[in-house]
């Protein structure tokens, strides 16, 4: 498989991406984890880049509102994890730039999602903080929650949040939204939080008590079941393949420090992962078994996060190469 890089622009500490599109418009949305920029890019119009929002940044999350080119990102995480002025805005697309409207406050949110209600009865939220109070960045004496509300797209607002109860998450990083439910993981290990439904509330399992940072799931080996990915220790630095039932099959030496970039599904006739890492050596990686044979996508770069995306027929791959404060796109050629 070739990987060409095709498109890069400079983003200080670029973090969270998007792809957003709706009818005709299509763009790539990246934005800052530091007090920078949001970028859109015209895929329509060689990449033209709009300016979504210029200095705020602190942006961990995007979560596009369906059937719309409107989206929810968070902003103000920072300085590092200490953010208790993280908040939620709703960025409203005009027809050229977008229009802001500040949800709310959400202190110390990393992760979230708004999962669409059965009947188009509107939406749920799900936020996921990295804790409850902090001294300072080291501080972790005070885990997270997950809270969980009503989404009401028409005011721009979250209704009835309230966190679940006897439950707390330390060093949330992870977050993975699944057919009917989401994974969340932290220290305690690997969760699968199910809305509720007209008989039961929000339902929490755990899956795994090993501590994960990040997840994603693929038919990596072609044996016509899922396996899964994970990133060990809070932002690294093991990997581990796993199959659907969470037993392991394949662990990593610690030579991934830092992982954070991470994807999953198909490419051509069959599914791979995508993973990355932010020091050491800084590389950008495809996984094609699950005994982690890779293959190398760029070295040097520093990934925060990646996603694939189709566009007229061609397969790209947009990576936040955050550690070389680089937008990047790469042709995949599926040779």
């Amino acid at each position: 498989m070739k990987f060409t890089k095709v498109f890069k622009d400079e983003l200080d500490h670029c973090y969270a991406i998007m792809r957003l599109q709706e009818g005709t418009h299509d763009f790539i949305v990246v934005a800052s984890e530091e007090k920078k920029p949001c970028y859109a890019y015209d895929l329509n119009n060689n990449y033209q880049r709009t300016t979504v929002w210029p200095d705020v940044g602190g942006t961990m999350t995007m979560v596009q509102i369906p059937g719309t080119l409107n989206f929810l990102a968070t902003q103000r995480f920072y300085p590092g994890f200490n953010s208790a002025a993280c908040r939620i805005v709703k960025e409203t697309f005009n027809g050229t730039d977008w229009d802001q409207t500040v949800v709310g406050d959400f202190p110390y949110i990393h992760r979230f999602d708004i999962l669409p209600k059965p009947n188009n009865a509107g939406y749920w939220y799900v936020g996921c903080s990295i804790a409850n109070s902090k001294k300072d960045v080291d501080d972790w004496t005070d885990p997270g929650k997950v809270w969980v509300g009503d989404y009401n797209d028409a005011t721009a607002k979250v209704e009835n949040l309230r966190p679940l109860p006897d439950f707390t998450l330390t060093k949330n990083h992870g977050y993975k939204r699944m057919a009917g439910y989401s994974l969340i993981t932290g220290v305690q290990g690997i969760f699968k939080l199910t809305p509720p439904t007209a008989t039961t509330d929000w339902q929490l399992a755990q899956l795994s008590d090993i501590e994960t940072s990040d997840i994603f799931s693929a038919d990596i080996n072609q044996d016509g079941r899922e396996e899964y990915l994970t990133i060990e220790g809070f932002h690294g630095p093991y990997l581990r393949i796993s199959d659907d039932h969470f037993h392991s099959i394949t662990r990593s030496a610690a030579d991934t420090p830092f992982g954070h970039a991470i994807w999953g599904g198909k490419l051509g006739d069959r599914d791979y992962f995508i993973f990355g890492w932010r020091s050491g050596k800084q590389d950008l990686e495809l996984i094609s078994s699950d005994q982690l044979d890779t293959q190398l996508i760029d070295q040097q770069v520093g990934p925060s996060n990646v996603n694939v995306y189709e566009k007229d027929g061609q397969t790209y791959l947009l990576s936040a190469n955050r550690e070389a404060n680089q937008v990047a796109v790469y042709t995949i050629d599926l040779e």
